[in-house]
């Protein structure tokens, strides 16, 4: 019994601690054509926005996007991130991101696909 007590009271917590973020402004659009972009923009700042299509890559298609995200880091600095994700992989570009991580997805990026079987 106590058990259950704590847990009901520890999810009562949770939600009355939770802050909630009101979204200022939200788009989308979704077309036959496999095309579409969205974006939104929240109460704290965070912004979010992407398109994609689709694209023809070796007969076969793909879905492609590019979009960006900006939100406030935990130090209070704005942090940005544009990114493509396409036959290539995901390739983000953003001040923040470690060098490291970087230089991997560009190595990635350019890696030889795996042998099918």
């Amino acid at each position: 019994m106590f058990a259950k007590v704590f847990i009901l009271v520890a999810i009562a917590v949770y939600f009355v601690a939770a802050e909630e973020v009101g979204i200022l402004h939200q788009e989308s659009e979704i077309n036959h054509d496999g095309s579409y972009k969205y974006n939104f923009e929240s109460e704290d700042g965070t912004k979010v926005s992407q398109s994609g299509s689709l694209k023809t890559v070796n007969d076969k298609e793909v879905q492609v996007a590019e979009g960006s995200f900006t939100y406030q880091g935990d130090d209070g600095k704005e942090v940005k991130v544009q990114y493509v994700a396409d036959e290539n992989g995901y390739r983000p570009i953003g001040d923040n991101i470690p060098a490291s991580i970087v230089k991997n997805l560009e190595v990635l990026a350019t890696a030889k696909p795996p042998k099918e079987q």
